[in-house]
């Protein structure tokens, strides 16, 4: 019974007297202990579901599970069992270095993130057996008298009792931007969450004012713990990228299980033994699968990781980084991401005759907002932007209020909307246009009110005149008060974000605000940032649309407000419906499930809540949505650079195989060992690899738009360039082991030494071919110092592979002529000459297109 009793629906809808009755609870008394104890045993501690910490043997089984690994331990196995133990030794050489390297960079990311979980406990001020005492705010139960006071954090949902000038912000939990001033009236049943002011909500500030009530909801019953729940139980998306490289690994195990096959069926009917059949299959398919890989894709986004953390963004997960790339629609909170979160001074319309000083004296004196010597503000925030106005217009608003103490007041009420404040020898009195402005004397400075109002700013009216001689009533006392003018604040968008925007409509992204705050003030904002803001949609609107309609309207609609963390969640997902690649930005609670939910989550980290950093992918550290322009530049140059090394490292795969399936084709021994191609596979995949993931973004990089989300990681044109580029170097490769077995009349070990030459020689130049699909290869080199010190180290080692005789002996090579060396690097440079040759020819038809497309 007791159980039944504790849960309250809609207690912002009961009178408070209802509620305490029906937690049977004392208002005047508390709780007692026994009884505290038993509430407790049926909810619990106050306190949110901790998500787990990841352990450190769950990040490494991760690296071991893709179907590239799969193919090298298969390939070691393979080579143990027939007697190859160098081979296979090599073969896990190359899975241990992967696997580390892949390791420490998730190991960092995820241990960097937990290190910035704020663990502050919060404090509640408890009334319990007619005594007041400070407790764990874990400690709560429904039932507890609570009392709060500006600067407090609401510790549990909670209805008011008593308020007194009672303002909480909410931003964190509604997006709403102003402080709510709060009640302790009943609202109705079907009221917002942003308009329930009976009420408080854990995880939310009070701004100014006291008050006391009753604690209706703990732990996960309250409105943060559920939008936890919601966010714990959605679904986190796969990146493109690790989606993309998964498909790439699949495909890989089944051409090198067909090709070995194949080449098995091949050398049986050739009839070599089934030892020479087993090694020459284990040598194709180690020719086959990229070694290099996923150390290289790994490094990449581990360079593009601390690269975006130069520009204050803290990535989580890796493969988040290349998804930004292909990010189509940014939807975006608009408090505290797309504005500051700090209320500003805008416009001011001075009465006729009045003194603009005047007016920030009395704006400062009837003020109650104080800014600490570290500026942090403490108070109501429009009152706080009273005092930076004040400040800014040359007032020195501590050192007037020490000439000017305050001698009496009036305060603010949220049912009259105006204070009052009386000094030495003035009444000073801030409140609406409404409340002080006179129809028939003030028609210009209502006028001018109205015209805020249109803009979406908050007005206020500042008078002050000579005060009372005598005691007088309230009305009297703001009647004394001469109107000076009307000043408008907003909680205007960053400067920054205003570019941002603009920069990411030019890379072709939409961006969406999806805000718990009123329509005018989203369609306000969003007409500053560029947004189409003709009408935006509210959350209750959205409930009357079933898919189909939903699925019409975001394609019209780049604002919506009065949502609640359920609407942003179906926004998200409806996008995503649609095919677009969702990254949402937030640092609110009702953010969390939305970031969970997108392909990237972006959390604010200096002013976001926890919920919403757990949530998220990629952690903001300077709270600046500009941040979101650099890490979308970021992710498409990993993107092309990853296309790079893939063309580049794949052509060289491809060059390998066929050069050994068509010399045993053609009844020829193998022209390369199994080690040969596997040192090769690790210095050709790695070194010239990971320095094309080094190259600069290209300068358009933002002047396109996204690829389409189901794009391959090589596309079609990748392919093509692989296909010619691999026949180009396999080619050189194949004629240049002909020649040495038959024109040149050459041992086998000298004619793999010479093929060995030619293809690593050839490969080594094509990373030009690599750089860029068009123009010059060289073209830019020089941007890329990493270039030039990966062909220095490539080249180095080589070179020692070949004149180091313990090394040069494993590896079966063997020292080689003047007339072999010249023809091999003779042969080598034909690659790079035959396509950047072939480019230079096709850039006048290239222009030619380009200037028929801009006509």
């Amino acid at each position: 019974m007791l159980g039944t009793r504790l849960l309250i629906e809609n207690p912002h809808a009961l009178p408070a007297t209802e509620v305490l009755r029906h937690l049977d609870v004392d208002a005047e008394l508390g709780l007692d202990d026994v009884e505290v104890i038993r509430r407790r045993s049926l909810v619990g501690r106050n306190a949110l579901a901790g998500r787990k910490k990841l352990p450190a043997w769950a990040i490494l089984v991760d690296q071991v599970r893709s179907a590239v690994v799969v193919l090298l331990v298969a390939a070691a196995v393979a080579g143990l069992l027939i007697g190859e133990v160098v081979e296979a030794a090599a073969v896990a050489v190359v899975l241990v270095i992967n696997t580390i390297v892949g390791f420490a960079t998730e190991l960092r990311a995820v241990r960097s993130m937990e290190a910035l979980r704020r663990l502050a406990a919060t404090v509640a001020d408890v009334e319990r057996e007619d005594r007041r005492d400070e407790l764990d705010a874990v400690e709560l139960v429904p039932g507890d008298i609570i009392s709060v006071e500006g600067g407090d954090h609401v510790p549990a949902d909670a209805r008011l009792i008593e308020a007194s000038d009672l303002t909480v912000d909410e931003a964190a939990l509604t997006g709403e931007s102003e402080p709510v001033a709060k009640t302790v009236d009943a609202v109705a049943v079907d009221a917002p969450l942003a308009e329930r002011t009976g009420m408080l909500y854990l995880g939310t500030t009070v701004r100014a004012g006291r008050g006391r009530a009753v604690v209706v909801a703990t732990g996960t019953a309250t409105e943060v713990g559920r939008i936890a729940e919601m966010a714990a139980s959605t679904e986190t998306m796969q990146a493109p990228l690790q989606a993309g490289l998964e498909r790439l690994g699949r495909t890989l195990s089944l051409v090198v299980v067909g090709v070995a096959g194949a080449l098995a069926g091949l050398a049986l009917l050739r009839g070599l033994d089934l030892h020479e059949i087993i090694e020459v299959s284990i040598a194709l398919a180690v020719a086959i699968v990229p070694e290099g890989l996923p150390a290289v894709a790994t490094l990449t986004l581990t360079v593009g990781m601390r690269r975006m953390a130069r520009h204050r963004a803290l990535v989580r997960r890796l493969p988040t980084v290349e998804t930004l790339g292909s990010t189509t629609v940014i939807a975006s909170d608009k408090t505290g991401t797309l504005t500051a979160n700090r209320m500003q001074v805008v416009d001011v319309a001075l009465a006729e005759g009045a003194d603009e000083q005047r007016l920030w004296q009395s704006a400062v004196l009837c003020n109650d907002a104080d800014i600490a010597p570290d500026g942090d503000p403490v108070g109501d925030p429009t009152e706080v932007a009273l005092l930076h106005a004040a400040q800014n217009a040359g007032t020195d608003w501590r050192h007037l209020r020490k000439q000017h103490p305050r001698c009496d007041e009036v305060p603010f009420d949220p049912a009259t909307k105006r204070m009052a404040v009386v000094t030495d020898t003035h009444v000073h009195t801030k409140g609406a246009p409404e409340v002080l402005l006179d129809p028939h004397r003030h028609t210009e400075l209502l006028s001018a009110a109205d015209d805020m109002g249109g803009r979406a700013l908050r007005t206020l009216v500042i008078a002050s005149g000579p005060a009372p001689g005598h005691p007088v009533d309230d009305q009297s006392l703001l009647a004394a008060a001469e109107v000076l003018g009307v000043v408008g604040l907003a909680d205007p968008p960053r400067p920054a974000a205003i570019e941002a925007v603009k920069a990411c409509h030019q890379a072709g992204i939409r961006v969406v605000m999806i805000t718990g705050d009123q329509p005018r003030t989203a369609a306000a904002v969003a007409d500053q940032l560029g947004l189409h803001a003709q009408q935006p949609v509210t959350g209750a609107e959205l409930d009357r649309l079933d898919d189909t309609a939903l699925a019409r309207v975001i394609d019209q609609t780049d604002v919506y407000a009065r949502v609640a963390p359920e609407h942003k969640l179906r926004l998200v997902q409806a996008l995503q419906t649609a095919g677009h690649t969702v990254a949402v930005t937030g640092d609110g609670v009702n953010d969390a499930p939305a970031l969970r939910q997108a392909d990237v989550g972006v959390a604010m980290g200096r002013t976001g809540t926890d919920v919403a950093r757990e949530a998220a992918d990629i952690v903001l550290t300077t709270d600046d949505f500009s941040t979101i322009e650099h890490a979308v530049a970021e992710g498409r140059r990993v993107f092309d650079n990853i296309r790079r090394f893939g063309q580049y490292l794949f052509s060289w795969h491809l060059a390998v195989v066929l050069v050994v399936t068509a010399a045993i084709a053609l009844g020829a021994d193998a022209p390369l060992a199994g080690l040969m191609i596997l040192w090769n596979n690790i210095i050709i995949d790695v070194i010239p690899s990971f320095a094309l993931a080094l190259e600069p973004s290209s300068d358009d990089a933002m002047r396109h738009p996204p690829r389409p989300k189901n794009e391959p990681v090589l596309g079609a044109a990748t392919l093509r360039r692989i296909l010619t580029q691999g026949a180009l170097v396999g080619s050189v490769g194949l004629t240049s082991y002909l020649l040495a077995t038959t024109t040149m009349n050459l041992d086998l070990d000298t004619a793999r030494t010479m093929t060995f030459v030619t293809l690593t020689t050839a490969q080594l130049l094509a990373v030009f071919n690599a750089r860029t699909d068009t123009g010059s290869g060289f073209r830019g080199a020089t941007a890329n110092p990493y270039l030039w010190a990966a062909l220095a180290l490539t080249t180095a080692l080589e070179t020692i592979a070949l004149t180091v005789p313990d090394l040069r002996n494993l590896l079966g090579l063997t020292t080689l002529g003047a007339a072999s060396w010249t023809t091999a690097l003779a042969l080598a440079t034909l690659p790079l000459l035959l396509t950047q040759s072939s480019r230079i020819l096709r850039i006048p038809r290239t222009r030619e297109v380009a200037r028929q497309h801009r006509a």
